[in-house]
């Protein structure tokens, strides 16, 4: 007889979180901020050899989070796999409805400002100004109620 259960397609178990991940000439690691916000720290080198691994990485470790801050500054080098990792994360965030802030050093705002010249990708120049960027956004979200808490009468 098989198991029964339930099993996560989209976000993984919160519990993964915290695995720092060497992949070619760089590191990630992922810390939780908050109950709501996710730290992704990222250094050395992002190119063809692990900007998919960011991507997915990225994604694995954000679990049930309302808030992403994706800390690039200690990047050295940030190729056009680098941006590419950028756009499906950029994907990721939107179908879960997660706010999110990159922090980029000097080659990763350049590289973002020739590849994004809407300006669409949420960049800052330090992790100061992102945190408080995400915190203004998240005071303009309504919090649901659940349930739904039934309108007072008016009196007449």
């Amino acid at each position: 007889m098989d198991a029964v259960g339930t099993s996560r397609l989209y976000r993984p178990e919160p519990a993964w979180m915290a695995t720092p991940e060497a992949c070619h000439r760089a590191r990630f690691a992922a810390r939780r901020l908050s109950s709501s916000r996710v730290l992704v720290t990222v250094e050395g080198d992002i190119d063809a050899t692990n900007g998919r691994s960011l991507g997915r990485y990225v994604e694995r470790n954000t679990g049930a989070s309302m808030q992403l801050v994706l800390d690039l500054s200690g990047v050295n080098f940030f190729g056009t796999e680098g941006f590419a990792a950028l756009h499906y994360i950029s994907v990721s965030c939107a179908r879960n409805d997660m706010d999110w802030m990159i922090v980029g050093g000097r080659d990763v705002r350049r590289l973002v400002r020739i590849c994004d010249p809407e300006e669409i990708l949420p960049l800052a120049d330090r992790l100061e100004s992102a945190l408080a960027r995400l915190d203004r956004i998240a005071g303009r979200h309504n919090p649901a109620r659940w349930p739904a808490e039934p309108r007072p009468a008016q009196s007449n």
